[in-house]
């Protein structure tokens, strides 16, 4: 059995960072679609300003899944589980369902989509770390790093509450401009910085300097 695991963990890197690429590039090529066939996007007024908005939301959570799996996989190892596998599937839904619903008029259950996005990367980047303390071959990174408590998991829980509200207000309110606009903003706000702190983490883990960081 011992040697049937190491061969898992052998070949998960593998494996899992293929069927990422693939889920990706099929993703990265709906939203290319979208944007092509979206003739509202090229009319330069609100609605191809949210609309926009939205496609470069989806791009940035495209580009956020592909970072953080390829950090996940490059600079940790950890046993895998048959959900590794199969998380993936899931999170790919959700990016297509993300992109099929930018529209000429704006929806709010794109915001509840995107919400759930956060909730499975956060999931899969918590439950990943936990098992990779664990594993010997991390002791380097994880001696520094202190467990996560509840206080850490307030950040993504403040992110998917402010994307609920958003959604809540603007059905409640009907209100389809300055609303959905600011909702996008801070969305792609987040992404951006969110992309920022996985570099961070990655230059934590290669041993970086900030300014090898930063040039990096």
């Amino acid at each position: 059995m011992q040697k049937m695991r190491n061969r898992a963990q052998l070949h998960f890197p593998t494996v899992l960072l293929t069927l990422i690429s693939i889920i990706q590039a099929l993703a990265l090529e709906l939203l290319w679609s979208k944007v092509v066939e979206s003739e509202f996007l090229f009319s330069f007024n609100l609605q191809s300003v949210i609309g926009w908005g939205m496609v470069m939301a989806a791009f940035f959570g495209i580009l956020q899944i592909w970072v953080l799996y390829t950090t996940m996989v490059m600079g940790f190892v950890w046993q895998p589980l048959l959900r590794d596998s199969i998380v993936p599937f899931i999170i790919g839904i959700q990016e297509f369902m993300l992109i099929t619903l930018i529209g000429v008029e704006f929806s709010t259950l794109w915001l509840y989509v995107l919400a759930s996005v956060f909730i499975s990367a956060h999931w899969v980047s918590h439950n990943s770390l936990r098992r990779a303390r664990n594993d010997p071959e991390n002791e380097a990174f994880f001696k520094e790093v202190k467990p996560a408590t509840l206080r850490d998991f307030w950040p993504p829980i403040a992110i998917v509450m402010m994307l609920v509200i958003f959604g809540i207000a603007i059905d409640i309110t009907d209100q389809r401009s300055w609303m959905p606009l600011l909702a996008i903003v801070c969305t792609n706000t987040i992404l951006i910085g969110q992309i920022y702190a996985m570099s961070r983490l990655w230059g934590s883990m290669m041993g970086l300097s900030e300014t090898e960081r930063k040039e990096n």
